[in-house]
């Protein structure tokens, strides 16, 4: 909602007591309320029945006189007239009472609205149409002026809510105007008590002077702030740190977070150093004498990064040396060339160039270097992956030769290098991962797993490399549980004797059997009796050979 610019139906002072002359209705109030309604009721049918009576004694009036017909499309029309009436009030009440409302006001305005829909819902029920038309068509707009008021109260809400925010907001820098500040807070204090007590139309103007007021406040904070930038960086032009340091302080002090302020504080630091060193540049500049005149300007800059003048001195110190930057840029390919470090070529060419960007000449001899370092570049390079491969550096091969491939994409060799490295790495890796799982399983003390994937691994071993001695200890302790062991069973011939993942035996008195070293789970079962689990390590030479399975404890115990 703009500022000084009211809704319609902007402002409704809520004050019953002083419209109606009685307090709010409810208990007693309200009989004498309907009482006064029913005295008033029956003087108007007095009045009706003494106009009625007057009427047949004086005779007819003159006018037109309706027939049946228009009397019947009359009394259609009301009806009509008085159902759509009824339905889009229903409608607008309906919507009314969804509304959010806080108000004792409010409440007693929507009771009104509610009441007389009542009413003229009672005379469309009896037929009175076009009085019920009448009503209910006066219903709709009061309807929808609650809805506006209720609105109303909600953007006055919304605005005290900025309002104090703003107020909040500026409440650290109250020192800058007090009375301002003050004449703010008093105005928005007041328009909130305004606002609870139904005062609308009131509150918005204390709401309005307190913006104005924060408003001048905020407009002359913000011009003091600017002026003390303009003084500071015055003040830094001219080397005073003092000066410089004072103002902006002052403009930090009512805008704490102000970069120009911030970077301006942190520039008077050096502000007396850099004002010494432009001089000094300057004078070295008129001179002739452009290192000099650099190297002040650079320090002048270093020391303060956002000084102009440093940085444009510096590049008109650098524009006269030039032409004797180019020269020694070119002497310098030159020589490099005669080495065959393209390297260093190439990058005194292009220095040359950011010089004088259109010499053709340099573009040339630049092209030119490009070529001669990409050959040897590709030479070098497929001498170095060779080498590494030689070396059994598988990685470090596969690296170069994919660096050659930046370099040369159909490379035919580098291709080639890169399918026998990636071939020879993937062995490796396979050798690895068996190697690391057969280790697993001997951890598991599953023998036979284990003992499978070590055979694996030594089969896809490449030729070159040398066993390790854990893979040699590895072999040994598999070669020791490798050979099966001859366990002896005995049973009672009633019992059901199983090995886990291994043999069911049946009902057995004795059997002997020869299982692989690792860990095995026997199982005896016999109807009516509780299981029998024995968890058996079977080891290279065991103590005791003999395992007795029998189910001896009733399952009803």
């Amino acid at each position: 909602m703009p500022d000084k610019k009211s809704p319609k139906h902007q402002v409704i002072d809520w004050n019953t007591s002083a419209h109606q002359g009685n307090r709010p209705t409810g208990g007693p109030n309200r009989t004498k309320l309907f009482a006064g309604i029913a005295i008033v009721a029956v003087l108007l049918a007095v009045v009706a029945v003494g106009v009625s009576w007057r009427s047949l004694q004086e005779g007819p009036a003159v006018g037109p006189v309706m027939t049946a017909q228009e009397e019947q499309e009359l009394a259609f029309k009301n009806r009509g007239r008085a159902e759509l009436a009824y339905e889009n009030a229903s409608q607008a009440i309906g919507a009314a009472r969804s509304l959010p409302v806080n108000h004792e006001g409010l409440l007693q305005e929507i009771a009104l609205v509610e009441k007389a829909f009542l009413l003229a819902e009672t005379q469309l029920r009896n037929g009175d149409y076009a009085d019920a038309a009448a009503a209910l068509e006066r219903v709709i707009p009061a309807t929808e002026e609650f809805t506006e008021t209720v609105e109303m109260q909600r953007n006055a809400n919304k605005r005290y809510d900025d309002l104090y925010s703003r107020l909040r907001a500026i409440e650290r820098y109250k020192s800058f105007a007090p009375e301002a500040y003050d004449v703010a807070f008093t105005s928005i204090g007041e328009g909130r008590h305004l606002l609870e007590g139904g005062s609308f139309r009131a509150a918005w103007q204390a709401f309005d002077e307190a913006n104005d007021t924060l408003d001048t406040f905020e407009a002359d904070k913000e011009a003091f702030v600017k002026d003390s930038l303009r003084t500071g960086q015055m003040a830094l032009k001219n080397g005073d740190r003092t000066a410089a340091e004072t103002a902006f302080q002052n403009a930090l002090e009512y805008d704490s977070a102000n970069e120009a302020g911030l970077r301006g504080l942190a520039r008077a630091e050096n502000a007396s150093q850099v004002f010494e060193l432009l001089a000094k540049a300057r004078i070295a500049e008129d001179n002739g004498d452009y290192d000099v005149a650099i190297a002040n300007y650079d320090e002048a800059f270093e020391l303060d990064e956002f000084n102009a003048t440093a940085q444009q001195g510096a590049a008109r110190a650098r524009k006269d040396q030039q032409e004797f930057l180019f020269n020694g840029f070119v002497s310098a390919a030159e020589t490099a060339a005669a080495d065959a470090d393209w390297d260093t070529v190439i990058a005194n060419y292009e220095q040359a160039l950011e010089v004088y960007p259109k010499r053709t000449d340099i573009e040339d001899a630049l092209d030119n270097a490009h070529e001669e370092h990409h050959a040897a570049m590709v030479h070098n390079t497929l001498a170095e992956a060779y080498d590494l491969e030689r070396d059994y550096l598988w990685d470090e091969a596969r690296d170069a030769y994919e660096r050659l491939l930046d370099l040369e994409p159909d490379y035919e060799e580098a291709i080639e290098g890169l399918i026998r490295v990636g071939r020879t790495v993937r062995a490796l890796l396979e050798y690895e991962k068996l190697l690391e799982l057969s280790e697993q399983h001997l951890m598991a003390s599953d023998f036979q797993a284990a003992i499978r994937a070590f055979n694996q691994a030594m089969q896809t071993k490449p030729g070159y490399l040398e066993i390790t001695p854990e893979a040699t200890e590895m072999r040994r302790v598999l070669e020791l549980n490798s050979t099966p062991v001859n366990i002896t069973f005995v049973s009672d011939t009633k019992t059901w004797v199983s090995i886990t993942n291994f043999r069911m035996l049946g009902k057995i008195k004795e059997e002997a059997v020869a299982l692989p070293p690792g860990d095995y789970e026997v199982i005896g079962r016999r109807k009516n009796y509780q299981d029998v689990m024995l968890l058996l390590k079977v080891r290279p030479q065991m103590s005791t050979n003999v395992v007795s399975v029998v189910c001896k404890t009733r399952a009803d115990t």
